[in-house]
């Protein structure tokens, strides 16, 4: 019994103990986003604090990155050349960071360490060459969280994160907003109450946009009959693109022709109303249960006229099988006349008409016959004769 309550002493121990607070690494900035005009062969310059947020000392990483887009819509961060022929032709190469004095380096990269709660203010210029391009021109200036080698302070461990602040440099110049919806797929007959789409919204100007893109679609009167929200304030960068796949739910199927409207809202430059553009296809709905009710009705009419060709068939084979049996019995009459007399030539009627014939004349034969007999008949009794007196003299 001692022993039980000794364990049980010793459970309630353990759970009392408070257990050890993990440690977090967090790291914060004090702007995320950065937008300066500029122009051309000019420069400018901003500023980024960051802030050691967590319960331990954090090294991070500061380079800046070009912002690339691919078909699709996703972007990828690539460290610029800063040498050769790649020198200054991207918007990452126009920059240069101001580090601390204490600052270290892995490699060609340097590094800033914060102490918790620690704050550091990162100062950055840019200068795009002469003859840039018009437009907005996108970078990023990350801050990547690692741990060092052990025993080595020129390697890089392990990378627990990064964070970034972006900065978008618009060169002055013609500016031109132009988006375009290319392609936009809607299936031409649908089954059901989902109308798969693909689209995509390309940004064939040279300044960055956010767009709102919904679809509404309409039935024959022009009824909306149902509403989708694809996105939402959603960055499209200047030259690039972004597709977008998904379904649109009906409430109910109705047979016949409806109308998908896509519509991409977006603020032109210093204006106060949203812009929209506005495409449309039109899909034929099928119910399912249509479907269902014109395939029986096909499987119904093959079937009927599979059973109308069989029956056909049948009835044109009986009268030749009933037509062989009646003709039988004339092959056997033929076969049991006599064998030295040939048939005659033509058709059955005229041998009916000789069996015809040959029954007239026996009956004939015969009628003369019992009339000769009857004549025999009369000849045997004498005839009376008459008294000699009588006799004429």
């Amino acid at each position: 019994m001692r022993g039980l309550w000794l364990v049980l002493a010793v459970v309630a121990a353990l759970t009392l103990v408070p257990a050890p607070a993990l440690a977090a690494k967090t790291l914060s900035l004090s702007a995320g986003t950065f937008e300066f005009d500029v122009d051309s062969g000019a420069s400018g310059g901003g500023e980024v604090v960051v802030i050691n947020d967590g319960d331990e000392p954090i090294k991070a990483l500061v380079y800046v990155a070009d912002v690339e887009i691919d078909a699709e819509g996703n972007q990828t961060y690539v460290t610029p050349q800063r040498q050769g022929a790649a020198l200054l032709t991207t918007p990452a190469s126009w920059f240069r960071i101001s580090m601390p004095s204490d600052s270290k380096s892995v490699g060609n990269t340097p590094y800033i360490e914060l102490e918790v709660g620690e704050r550091i203010p990162i100062k950055f210029e840019f200068a795009p060459p002469g003859g840039t391009a018009p437009g907005d021109h996108n970078t990023v200036i990350f801050f990547e969280m690692f741990e060092l080698a052990d025993g080595s302070e020129g390697s890089m461990a392990q990378v627990s994160g990064r964070l970034g602040a972006r900065v978008a440099l618009r060169v002055s110049g013609q500016l031109v907003e132009k988006l375009t919806v290319r392609p936009f797929e809607v299936p031409t007959f649908q089954i059901g109450t989902s109308i798969p789409f693909t689209f995509t919204v390309n940004n064939e100007g040279n300044l960055n946009e956010r767009i709102e893109v919904e679809a509404v679609v309409l039935d024959g009167s022009e009824r909306t009959v149902a509403e989708s929200v694809i996105t939402t304030d959603t960055a499209l960068y200047a030259d690039s693109s972004r597709r977008f796949v998904g379904t649109i739910d009906l409430p109910s199927a109705r047979f016949g022709p409806h109308t998908v409207e896509l519509r991409v809202q977006y603020f032109e430059q210093d204006a106060q109303v949203a812009s929209e553009l506005i495409e449309q296809r039109t899909v034929w709905i099928v119910p399912l249960w249509l479907v269902v009710l014109a395939g029986f009705i096909v499987v119904y009419a093959l079937g009927f006229l599979a059973m109308r060709t069989v029956r056909g068939r049948s009835r044109s084979t009986a009268p030749a099988s009933k037509h062989v049996r009646r003709e039988q019995p004339r092959v056997s009459e033929e076969a049991e006349g006599p064998a030295d007399e040939a048939p005659a030539q033509g058709t059955s009627s005229r041998h009916s008409r000789r069996e015809r014939d040959i029954q007239a004349e026996e009956r004939r034969r015969r009628r003369e016959e019992r009339a000769a007999q009857a004549a025999g008949d009369v000849g045997a009794y004498p005839v009376p004769r008459a008294p000699e007196d009588d006799r004429p003299e």
